[in-house]
C-alpha cells in the first residue's frame, strides 16, 4: 500500500470513529434533555408531605434516607428513566402502599425539607386522590362479596392445595366477620380449641381442595356475604376520616341498583386500597397529585364527587 493510500485509510478510519462518537453523544445527550420531557406528565407517587414536583426535584438531594427509615419498606429509588428525577423516592401503591406511619418517620429523616416537616399526621398527607379507575370489574359495583371471590379464584388456581399465605390472609379477614354461632361451626369442622393466629396458621397448612370447597360453601352462606367487598375502606389506614362512603345508585339504562364507592376529600392517596384491592388489575388506583373536587374530572365518571 502506497503512503497516499494509506493516508487515505487512515484518514476514513478517523472520519468513521469521530462521526460515530459524535452520533453517540448526540444520542446521550438527547436522551439526557428529552427524558424528563418526556415524562414530565407521569407524576409519581411521592411519600407524604412532598413538595410540589418541580421545588420537590429541586430540594431533593436522592439522599435516601427516607427509604432507610421507613418501616413497611415501601419507598423506592427512581432509575435513569426518569431522566433529571433519577435517585427520587416514590412509591408504587400496587406493589406496596404507604401505611402513614405514626410520625412519619420518612419526613422526619428528610435532611432538606422536600418532604415538608410541617407534616406530622398521616391524614393531613395530600400524597394523591383514589380513583375508581375500574368500575366495570369493581366487586362494590358488582355486588359480590370480597371473601368469595378469593377463595373462588384460590381454588381455580389450585392444583392439590391451596396456597398457604393467600388462604391464611383469607382466612384472618374471614374470622374478623363471622357472628360467635358462625365460629362456633368453624372451631368443630376443623376441631379446633379456638381460633387464634396460630390455629388459622395450621388449617391453611393441611387443607386441600375438598376442604377448601367446604370452606366456600361455609363463607357463601355466612352473613358476612351478603355485603358486597368494602376493601378500599377496610384496609385504609385513616378510615375514621371516611374517606371513602359507599352510595346506591341507580344505572340509567337498565334501571338496576348498584353500591358505588365514593371517594372523599379526606382521601390522601397513600395507596393501601390500591395495594388491597382483590381483584387481579386494581380497580382502584391512586391518581398522585390529584386534588379532590366536587365535579367529576375527565373520565372519572363522578369518582370522587360526594354522595
Amino acid at each position: 500500500m502506497t503512503e497516499k493510500e494509506n493516508k487515505k485509510s487512515v484518514s476514513r478510519r478517523t472520519f468513521l470513529k469521530t462521526s460515530t462518537l459524535v452520533v453517540a453523544g448526540s444520542a446521550i445527550a438527547y436522551g439526557a434533555v428529552s427524558v424528563p420531557l418526556l415524562r414530565k406528565d407521569r407524576l409519581l407517587l411521592r411519600p407524604p408531605g412532598a413538595l410540589g414536583e418541580d421545588i420537590f426535584l429541586a430540594s431533593c438531594i436522592k439522599c435516601g434516607q427516607c427509604l432507610q427509615v421507613c418501616p413497611p419498606q415501601v419507598i423506592k429509588l427512581a432509575g435513569i428513566s426518569q431522566g433529571f428525577g433519577i435517585g427520587t423516592p416514590y412509591i408504587i401503591p400496587r406493589e406496596g402502599a404507604c401505611i402513614l406511619c405514626s410520625g412519619l418517620p420518612c419526613v422526619l429523616a428528610c435532611p432538606t425539607g422536600a418532604l415538608a416537616h410541617e407534616l406530622s399526621l398521616g391524614k393531613d398527607a395530600e400524597m394523591g386522590l383514589a380513583v375508581i379507575s375500574g368500575p366495570d370489574t369493581c366487586l362494590s359495583v358488582r355486588g359480590v362479596n370480597d371473601l368469595v371471590y378469593r377463595l373462588q379464584n384460590l381454588h381455580q388456581k389450585s392444583t392439590s392445595s391451596p396456597d398457604q399465605t393467600e388462604l391464611k390472609d383469607i382466612l384472618t379477614s374471614l374470622i374478623k366477620r363471622l357472628t360467635e354461632d358462625e365460629k362456633k361451626a368453624w372451631q368443630n369442622r376443623f376441631s379446633l380449641p379456638d381460633i387464634s393466629d396460630n390455629s388459622l396458621l395450621t388449617i391453611s397448612r393441611q387443607i386441600k381442595n375438598p376442604d377448601l370447597e367446604w370452606i366456600i360453601k361455609f363463607v357463601k352462606s355466612s352473613g358476612q356475604a351478603r355485603k358486597a367487598c368494602q376493601v378500599c375502606l377496610e384496609e385504609c389506614p385513616i378510615k375514621d376520616e371516611k374517606t371513602i362512603v359507599f352510595v346506591s345508585r341507580t344505572h340509567p339504562d337498565t334501571g338496576k341498583e348498584y353500591i358505588w364507592p365514593s371517594v372523599r376529600k379526606t382521601c390522601v392517596g397513600c395507596g393501601v386500597c390500591e395495594e388491597k384491592c382483590p381483584t387481579p388489575a386494581a380497580s382502584i388506583t391512586i391518581s398522585p397529585r390529584l386534588k379532590w373536587s366536587e365535579k367529576p374530572a375527565g373520565n372519572q365518571t363522578g369518582n370522587h364527587n360526594p354522595a
